[in-house]
């Protein structure tokens, strides 16, 4: 698989990465949208329950005789029923159960037609502990369903957390992974189009390149130049290879600083480089190489004691849709030129 086809794979990663990462956020919100709601299962299942007591104890005070208290108990459970119509539907998970109600509505009507009978046929007593008794079986029951229902929300909470637990180690495991093939990708890229001791573009990636700017016309005025260190096997003999590596870094070094960035610098080979200049005739190229050229002769690298390291230039203009081969004969031939002139000299091949 080439680089291209694994960044698209890598930028593919990502767009799954993004929205996985959608989801878990959704999922989080709508986790802890039910974790506030549950604060609130425990107070709707006490005011069923006291529903339920109060009517057990509603009862036995008719039945004592306590009229005063009966009142009294009888609006508490008035109040009570109001306070659960306003919790009850709490235990309604969105999207889940978005049409069913909570509310006690049987437990209610028995409750209203025990009440009427206890305060307008008092003397129903029959009827009366029959009806208390399906009260509260009602109630007890309604209790029950409202601690089913809210046992049930509370294991529902616990999968949705241990499952956003397992996405989001999911997600950060497949991120690095991501990371670390990214790292990878990169140094592969790097291996497979820069020279790893001078940082230039190689020989493989210069060929891949230069179709681009020879055939837009936008880069045009474009020019190349082809440079060699003078003397440099002299050097590797003389101090060893280390020292022929310091040299190639260093000049290379000095190259890049007077290059912009439009400028592609490439490693052609042992000591040779080129130069390609967008936007660049002749006349313009011309200068730059004196100017490398100067720069190269005026470097002092210490572990030469005093040794002056020079380089040969041959510079020339390349024509619109020109194949490199041509370019490259052309600038080869005005470099052996430089060379055989007495070296650490810029010429030209038109």
């Amino acid at each position: 698989m080439d680089l291209k086809k694994k960044w698209k794979l890598s930028r593919i990663l990502q767009n799954r990465l993004i929205y996985i990462l959608t989801i878990l956020v959704f999922g989080s919100v709508y986790a802890g949208y039910i974790l506030n709601k549950s604060k609130e299962y425990a107070e709707i299942v006490n005011l069923s329950g006291k529903i339920r007591g109060d009517i057990q104890r509603f009862s036995k005070l008719y039945f004592a005789g306590d009229g005063k208290k009966c009142f009294q108990v009888k609006d508490e459970i008035k109040n009570y029923f109001y306070l659960l119509s306003q919790k009850v539907d709490d235990l309604n998970i969105p999207l889940l159960e978005a049409s069913l109600k909570f509310y006690p509505i049987n437990v209610r009507k028995c409750w209203n037609k025990l009440e009427q009978e206890v305060f307008h046929n008092p003397q129903n007593r029959r009827e009366i502990l029959k009806l208390s008794e399906e009260c509260w079986k009602k109630a007890n029951q309604q209790t029950d369903f409202y601690q089913k229902i809210a046992e049930r929300n509370i294991l529902i909470l616990e999968i949705i957390y241990y499952l956003l637990i397992s996405v989001g180690a999911i997600v950060n495991l497949a991120l690095l992974y991501l990371v670390m093939i990214k790292k990878t990708f990169r140094k592969l890229e790097i291996k497979a189009n820069f020279d790893t001791l001078t940082g230039a573009y190689n020989r493989i990636a210069f060929y891949e390149m230069y179709p681009f700017f020879s055939k837009e016309s936008y880069f045009q005025p474009l020019s190349l130049m082809m440079l060699d260190i003078d003397n440099f096997k002299s050097i590797n003999d003389t101090y060893g290879h280390n020292m022929g590596d310091i040299v190639l870094k260093t000049v290379a070094e000095t190259i890049k600083k007077h290059l912009r960035r439009s400028d592609i610098f490439v490693r052609w080979g042992g000591e040779e480089f080129i130069v390609l200049l967008p936007h660049t005739d002749l006349k313009g190229a011309l200068k730059v190489a004196e100017k490398l050229r100067k720069d190269i002769e005026s470097l002092n690298i210490p572990e030469l004691k005093g040794k002056k390291v020079t380089a040969s230039f041959g510079v020339t203009e390349v024509k619109p849709k020109e194949k490199l081969e041509e370019v490259i004969f052309r600038a080869d031939m005005a470099l052996y030129k430089a060379k055989r002139e007495g070296k650490n000299r810029v010429e030209v091949y038109v």
